[in-house]
Order: C-alpha cells, then sequence, then structure tokens
C-alpha cells in the first residue's frame, strides 16, 4: 500500500500520478469534498469488485460515482431540461449533494447493481474534478471502511487495510465535511425527493 500526501490541491504533477494509476485500475483512498472514500474507475468491473473486497461489502449494493462537469453527468444519465436546471441549483449549493438519475447503461453493472438508476455526485473539490475530466471517465467514490463500521482517515489505513486487501494508494489528506453527502432523487418533472439528510 503506498502513501501519498495531498500538500496542495494545486499539485498537478501529484494529480497525473493518481490518473495514472486509476487509468491502470487500481483503487486509491482518499480524501473527497465528504469523507474518505475508496475509489477507481467506474468502467472497471474487476477494480468495482475490489472495492467490494475491500469493504467487506456484498455485490447487491449500489455505489456512488463522481463526476467533472454536468455535461460528463448527461454523458452517463437520462436528464431532461426540468432535471437540469434543478441539477444546476442542487450542485450550485454549499452542501454535497448526489442524486439519484436514471443512466444510460454505459458503466459496468457492478456500479448500479443492476439498478435503472445511479447516484451521481459533481464533487465541490476542485483537485478531483480536475482529476475526473482528466481521466475522462467517472469514479467510484465510496465511504472508506468496511461495510457497517466507522470510516477511517487516511493515517489509520495501515491498521485496517493489508496488502493484497487494501487499496493500492492512500492520499493522506482531510476530509472538507465529516458526514456523507446528502442523498436525493429527481424525477421526470423536477420533484426532489430526500432520500438522506
Amino acid at each position: 500500500m503506498d502513501k501519498e500526501h495531498l500538500k496542495s490541491v494545486d499539485d498537478m504533477k501529484l494529480r497525473h500520478r493518481l490518473v495514472a494509476r486509476l487509468r491502470s485500475g487500481e483503487v486509491l483512498m482518499m480524501p473527497s469534498d465528504t469523507i474518505y472514500g475508496l475509489s477507481c474507475r467506474a468502467d472497471s468491473s474487476e477494480a468495482v469488485n475490489r472495492i467490494f473486497t475491500i469493504k467487506k461489502r456484498g455485490k447487491g449494493y449500489p455505489l456512488i460515482i463522481l463526476v467533472s462537469s454536468l455535461s460528463m453527468a448527461q454523458k452517463y444519465c437520462h436528464i431532461n431540461t426540468q432535471q437540469k436546471i434543478v441539477l444546476k441549483k442542487i450542485w450550485s449549493s454549499e452542501r454535497p449533494t448526489s442524486v439519484l438519475l436514471r443512466h444510460r447503461g454505459l458503466l459496468v453493472k457492478e456500479v448500479t447493481a443492476n439498478s435503472l438508476y445511479l447516484a451521481v455526485r459533481l464533487p465541490k473539490s476542485d483537485f478531483l474534478r480536475k482529476m475526473i475530466r482528466a481521466l475522462a471517465v467517472p469514479i467510484v467514490s465510496t465511504s472508506a471502511n468496511f461495510s457497517g463500521q466507522p470510516v477511517i482517515s487516511g493515517e489509520e489505513a495501515e491498521q485496517y487495510f493489508y496488502k493484497g486487501v487494501g487499496p493500492d494508494l492512500v492520499l493522506i489528506g482531510k476530509p472538507n465535511k465529516l458526514k456523507a453527502s446528502k442523498l436525493v432523487r429527481i424525477d421526470e418533472k423536477g420533484f426532489v425527493e430526500v432520500l438522506r439528510k
């Protein structure tokens, strides 16, 4: 398990190294705009299945993906004009919010657990958005913990994860929030249903 330290959100060399590792199918543990998460490219069944193994979690649970822009969200999800208006408002608010939308079936089935919906978030972190833009594929972001257990920090990772059954790299930094994102669903008429506050 390798370690890197996030000293500056403008560290382009670090960002390029992380993108290269994601591109090769590795699983990274890193701070997000909410809590520490486990991430991989969302179009790799092998990488996504490794996350389930690391978390000791059954594969019947859908995962949240992070996108770099509303345009990327539209590439992977059906978003009508009314939903687009609501999404812009939600994603410009201060609270990080993941949104359930009907997906286009372009990502691996392990991400959606065969659901018609995909949980999508545009992260507040400029560092993450630039990473995803460079990768040109959404990334999975799920809490860094064993299923049902508290989320751990980057400094605690070596106490919990071991070589071969942990992330390939841990990015040490501070998450911006201490709790998971808000979760909502937007129907075709733009009505918002709150699923997790």
